[in-house]
């Protein structure tokens, strides 16, 4: 891979960067190539988002409207929500509802970087996303288009969605042919991982050819905390403050990738999530492995037998229950990887944050009806992890290890500690 190297002129890294944003054909030679005077033997580098990690504007228009703070429950009813098609496996938009993609601009990285480019200090962390990471890796040489690439994906789709897994494989192919046909390093963050699985089991013969380093990043491996229990029941507006979370739970409902982080079955948790009643007469019940008469699926499947969506742009009111469909499809999708094992020659990394209050289970009670689910308040019994995402699943991920690193950090500002940032730039430069 060609590593750019920092000169003392001010003024010519500033050309190189901005010269460095041009798109060029994989056919043509790279004229940004001959302003960097030696090559150094590192991997180019793919980044891979997680739920709610890519930009996503509306296809005819190109307006953002993930994720936008302005206006944001306008936009995110009007062009998010759809219905999932149990005939095409996929979330569709509704007869006249407009089309929205993830953004792929800059090689895929503009669609991560920056979740919300309009917003400034004091919550620009709050958006930034992938951006440190990215300046980190333009100050050690990688170059955008060369030696670095981002996957954007529609994170409302299943984490095996076919269209998802082809753009990790052409950002893979682009990656080796502009580097002579070296093997990339891939850095994912949260369910990013996920896809990585999803690919890595899917295409396992490519995979191997193509990656030689994994670094991830906040993976929920086992699936997410307590708090995917809560976006079932009443809504969670995975971290957007201005999203209400009833939008959010219509969203989630008929998306694949949200059951996709329930809790995984087949682990054997030292902590298992759950969901725990305690009725009017008395009775408490405690619901958590999944597949049997105390599955944490009776709960939220329960709760939402009368649930209703209402379109905002014509005002129809549609049942809206649990979708069993979205279920079925999560039970094999999580399954697969589960199963999935360590390729040959793989160096994989985790990075997990840590020391952060993570919900691991709900309690409610007082409760009359299993509807009263989606109003009634409740306590949460806490674990270690980085608030989203627990320690326990974090770090169980069924594959071998060269190095881990637990980070003090919660689940979106890990990506910008230096403890994070180093240990990546470590592991690239083979140091680890």
């Amino acid at each position: 891979m060609a590593i750019m190297i920092r000169l003392q002129s001010h003024a010519t890294v500033i050309l190189l960067m901005i010269v460095s944003c041009s798109a060029i054909p994989l056919a043509q030679h790279d004229h940004r190539l001959d302003l960097i005077p030696i090559n150094i033997s590192v991997p180019p580098v793919v980044l891979v988002p997680g739920i709610g990690g890519s930009i996503m504007s509306d296809v005819s228009s190109g307006v953002r409207v993930w994720i936008r703070l302005y206006e944001a429950d306008t936009y995110f009813e009007r062009f998010m929500w759809g219905k999932f098609n149990a005939s095409s496996m996929k979330l569709e938009p509704f007869p006249g509802q407009p089309l929205v993609a993830p953004v792929l601009s800059g090689y895929g990285l503009d669609g991560i970087r920056n979740l919300d480019p309009s917003v400034r200090w004091p919550i620009y962390d709050y958006v930034a996303y992938f951006d440190a990471m990215i300046q980190e890796l333009e100050s050690q040489g990688w170059i955008h288009g060369i030696s670095l690439f981002g996957v954007p994906w529609d994170w409302r789709q299943s984490m095996c969605w076919t269209p998802t897994l082809d753009r990790l494989e052409d950002a893979l192919r682009a990656a080796r042919e502009r580097n002579n046909g070296r093997k990339v390093a891939l850095v994912s963050h949260s369910m990013g991982a996920l896809v990585v699985k999803c690919f890595m089991a899917r295409r396992p013969e490519f995979f191997q050819e193509a990656v030689e380093t994994w670094i991830s990043i906040a993976a929920p491996h086992q699936g997410a905390s307590a708090k995917i229990f809560m976006e079932f029941l009443q809504g969670y507006n995975l971290g957007n403050i201005v999203i209400g979370a009833e939008a959010a739970k219509v969203l989630s409902l008929e998306a694949p990738a949200v059951y996709e982080l329930l809790p995984q079955e087949n682990f054997e948790w030292q902590e298992q999530p759950y969901i725990a009643l305690q009725w009017k007469n008395g009775t408490r019940q405690v619901y958590g492995e999944t597949g049997g008469t105390t599955g944490y699926d009776i709960p939220i499947r329960n709760s939402l037998v009368d649930h209703k969506m209402t379109l905002p742009w014509s005002g129809e009111t549609l049942p809206e229950p649990f979708n069993e469909d979205c279920w079925e499809l999560s039970q094999g999708t999580r399954r697969e990887i589960f199963e999935v094992e360590h390729p040959p020659n793989l160096r994989f990394y985790n990075i997990y944050g840590t020391n952060q209050a993570t919900p691991n289970g709900l309690e409610f009670t007082d409760v009359g009806d299993w509807r009263d689910l989606s109003n009634l308040k409740y306590s949460t019994t806490l674990t270690d992890g980085d608030g989203t995402v627990s320690v326990e699943s974090a770090s169980n991920h069924g594959l071998n290890a060269s190095k881990t690193l637990g980070v003090n950090a919660d689940h979106m500002s890990i990506l910008m500690k230096s403890d994070t940032l180093d240990f990546v730039l470590q592991a690239l430069y083979g140091r680890i």
